[in-house]
């Protein structure tokens, strides 16, 4: 799946692509978090619960928002060491 693009739409009803970076298990919660290029210069980095292995549902929870936050900056940390 890592790598791998797929079509979203996003919060304004736009479709778009969306490149895999990794998903994650946390609290036997799956994730995924993907990248979105928004105009050639700007890309966005989201996180989504991943149900089924294909469905991204949006995290809508304050508390779950900021854990997974920390999580994504520790991963990208690490990436770039």
């Amino acid at each position: 799946m890592n790598g791998d693009i797929v079509k979203i739409i996003d919060e304004n009803g736009i479709e778009r692509e969306a490149k895999i970076i990794t998903t994650i298990k946390e609290d036997g919660i799956d994730y995924v978090v993907y990248v979105i290029n928004r105009d050639g210069d700007n890309s966005n980095i989201f996180v989504s619960r991943l149900v089924s292995g294909v469905e991204f549902v949006d995290i809508v929870d304050k508390e779950e928002k900021e854990r997974l936050d920390g999580i994504v900056k520790n991963i990208i940390k690490k990436a770039m060491e």
